[in-house]
């Protein structure tokens, strides 16, 4: 599209009700997008509630970006992705949708597509773009045992390039007005404790106790936020670590007995999470114009657990694809036995929920808010965005 045409677009106004740049991305999108925005559902918006979503982190959101890299930490390969409408792998570590492309439907806007995709330019900048990246996490040498990954550091210099992009299509103050009204999500940390912290031979217990490490976590953290308001980034969605003692990989490796989770894992999960949220939850009073979510996961995972019948589930405490105790050796790979009834499956694989959890995982954290979602719920916060905006 010509440049000076995106401006005239954009400049007219960038307001909602559905302002004239959000009518030309929303049809590019429907063109380019048609097989994703088909599985929304019913009460997720039906336009946009705010013109686009950026997401970072790991493997829990990752649609692709590790797909082309020289690492062990891809799902670009079946059975993954077999449940989605293509039911073809993406990159997506689940045999579906994950909890990312549930929040984008709960505001009415398609996927983020992945920025190492090659068609991720031009006017698909414009509703959100997905930068995370499997095995990263917030310090930069965390994945590296699996190969290359783009750490959370990395993910911000990515979005920094891509907000040049835009600049370069809508000009910088329509830029910033439309980052000022987008979500900014995040999930990450708990590869920083698995995968890093507690990766046999890892020197770092030898250099740090847990409160030091989960110390330096949240003040690393804590700077990478300034970093992404800094960039012009004003409403943050944040999930905390999500009962990393109860994923297939950890009761394997910790020998849990008769299917029940690694308390102390759970234990440091709750501590890392109790610690951080009054830290990102204060940040408004120094990063002026904010807003955080912050979302409990390990709160709603073990909430799901505790009630799996009532949400279909009846198999809490074993991957439908993998091998050894629980199905928590390695991930899952081709050739590895899978389930047909992944419906009643908690976790698809040694460390990922399948689709149907990630689904109740955001409807929970939409609809409800402390213990779940603090200070309020998803939709009460994105209401509020939407209230300083005007719309």
């Amino acid at each position: 599209m010509d440049t000076e045409l995106c401006k005239l677009l954009h400049l007219r106004h960038l307001r909602f009700k559905l302002p004239s740049w959000v009518a030309v991305v929303a049809l590019f999108m429907l063109f380019t997008a048609t097989m994703e925005t088909n599985a929304q559902e019913e009460g997720d918006a039906t336009e946009p509630l705010v013109p686009a979503l950026f997401a970072f982190g790991d493997s829990l959101i990752d649609n692709g970006n590790n797909n082309h890299l020289r690492t062990l930490a891809k799902a670009n390969y079946l059975p993954y992705g077999r449940d989605l409408p293509s039911h073809t792998p993406t990159g997506r570590f689940t045999n579906g949708y994950t909890a990312l492309d549930y929040f984008a439907f709960k505001l009415g806007l398609p996927p983020p597509p992945a920025h190492s995709d090659p068609s991720t330019n031009g006017t698909r900048l414009l509703q959100g773009v997905n930068f995370a990246s499997a095995a990263s996490g917030i310090e930069p040498y965390t994945g590296l045992n699996f190969g290359k990954v783009f750490s959370l550091d990395a993910q911000i210099k990515q979005f920094a390039q891509v907000k040049q992009q835009i600049i370069a299509l809508i000009g910088s103050s329509a830029t910033d007005e439309l980052f000022s009204k987008s979500i900014f999500f995040v999930v990450t940390g708990s590869n920083d404790w698995l995968n890093t912290y507690f990766f046999p031979g890892s020197p770092l217990p030898k250099l740090y106790t847990k409160i030091q490490y989960r110390d330096l976590l949240i003040n690393k953290l804590v700077s990478q936020f300034e970093a992404l308001y800094q960039l012009g980034a004003r409403n943050f969605a944040f999930t905390g670590l999500s009962g990393v003692g109860c994923c297939p990989s950890q009761m394997r490796a910790y020998k849990a007995v008769n299917g029940t989770c690694v308390q102390w894992l759970n234990d440091l999960s709750r501590d890392f999470n109790m610690n951080l949220m009054p830290r990102l939850l204060s940040l408004p009073n120094s990063l002026p114009g904010t807003k955080f979510a912050f979302q409990d996961g390990q709160e709603v995972l073990l909430t799901i657990r505790r009630n799996a019948a009532a949400y279909g589930f009846s198999i809490v405490d074993h991957a439908c694809c993998g091998v050894g105790k629980y199905g928590g050796f390695l991930n899952c790979f081709q050739g590895f036995p899978v389930c047909d009834d992944e419906e009643i499956h908690m976790f698809w694989d040694a460390y990922h929920p399948t689709s149907k959890f990630d689904k109740y995982f955001v409807d929970m954290l939409w609809n409800y808010g402390p213990p779940f979602s603090y200070p309020v719920s998803g939709k009460q916060i994105i209401d509020s965005v939407r209230q300083k905006d005007g719309n």
